[in-house]
């Protein structure tokens, strides 16, 4: 990976995000505004871009493309309907049988950073009975730009370091569900869960 000397974050494009390496990830994520709660509305497309180790590499990857939950194509959001309260939900969206489907879902609101403190939009999976909820998952996204997003992904037991993945959007509007066909993840766990399977570390589990 390259490091830029003087990054101008006006001008990053996904490509360019891509050739920095974690440490500077981590600075130009500091220097970042959170994203705002409202402008969070619709469908985003999303893709990884900054790993701690070539393990989190891995075992990220076998999670977001390699299990029974599908293969991770982005997230989606939705502000709250009262305009007062800073929060809302939403959902991940995941292609299995070449098909989109809609799970592993998450409240949002404004909350301080795992990593340094600061106001961030805030995505926590705790509230829901789905994979991201059972590790206390939380995700923070912050603003490059309107349409481009430098966003952090956490998970117990070690809630940091991150790893890096951006968001580009919205692409598509939300999908605003009657039932959660998979499960309502609230009083019924979602029935596209990840196993174990094709994991890359079998060893861990002897």
């Amino acid at each position: 990976m390259t490091d830029f000397k003087v990054v101008n974050v006006e001008e990053l494009t996904i490509e360019k995000i891509k050739e920095l390496s974690y440490p500077k990830l981590m600075e130009i994520y500091k220097s970042l505004p959170s994203a705002d709660l409202r402008e969070m509305d619709g469908e985003y497309d999303s893709l990884m871009v900054g790993f701690v180790s070539e393990r989190s590499e891995t075992l990220s990857k076998w999670w977001l493309y390699d299990t029974e939950r599908g293969y991770w194509l982005g997230k989606a959001f939705t502000p709250s309907p009262n305009k007062q309260e800073l929060r809302g939900e939403g959902y991940n969206r995941w292609k299995i049988e070449n098909k989109e489907l809609h799970h592993m879902r998450f409240l949002t609101d404004i909350s301080e950073s795992l990593i340094d403190g600061k106001l961030v939009f805030r995505l926590k999976y705790a509230s829901f009975k789905n994979d991201g909820g059972i590790v206390d998952m939380t995700d923070e996204v912050r603003r490059i730009r309107k349409g481009l997003y430098l966003c952090a992904g956490m998970a117990e037991p070690e809630k940091v370091p991150p790893d890096f993945f951006c968001l580009t959007g919205p692409v598509n509007e939300y999908t605003h569900h009657s039932e959660w066909v998979y499960g309502d993840e609230v009083k019924r766990y979602a029935k596209i869960r990840g196993t174990l399977k094709n994991h890359p570390y079998p060893e861990d589990f002897k």
